[in-house]
């Protein structure tokens, strides 16, 4: 398995969304690695669009729909305990769609939404 491989494994099998760090510490348990290159196999993923990057918690977490490169992303991210969810972006691109932006284009756009979860509500 190459790095981008064994990133994603970690990633998919977490419970939790992980810091660059984290990947890592399960990373180093397998074969000794650099941070550099888990911040390249990130980007990577990143491109190829099968997991997300949330820029508020610093930390990775899967794609959980079909792996389209440059997809519109929203997260959820719970203000209290930092848990996250990808939502669909379909009903804010189309709700963006009617306000005419001058400068913007609503493609490829990245979401954070900062609420409270069920279980800290």
């Amino acid at each position: 398995m190459n790095n981008d491989q064994l990133i994603l494994k970690i990633i998919k099998k977490s419970k939790k969304d992980l810091t660059a760090y984290d990947i890592l510490d399960e990373l180093n348990k397998i074969k000794k690695t650099q941070p550099m290159t888990v911040y390249r196999s990130l980007n990577n993923l990143i491109k190829k669009g099968l997991i997300h990057k949330s820029n508020f918690k610093k930390t990775y977490m899967m794609c959980n729909h079909s792996h389209k490169k440059n997809h519109d992303t929203i997260l959820a991210i719970c203000k209290k305990c930092g848990i996250s969810e990808e939502l669909s972006a379909k009903l804010h691109f189309t709700q963006a769609q009617k306000k005419k932006l001058k400068n913007f284009t609503m493609q490829n756009f990245d979401t954070e939404i900062f609420t409270n979860c069920r279980a800290c509500s």
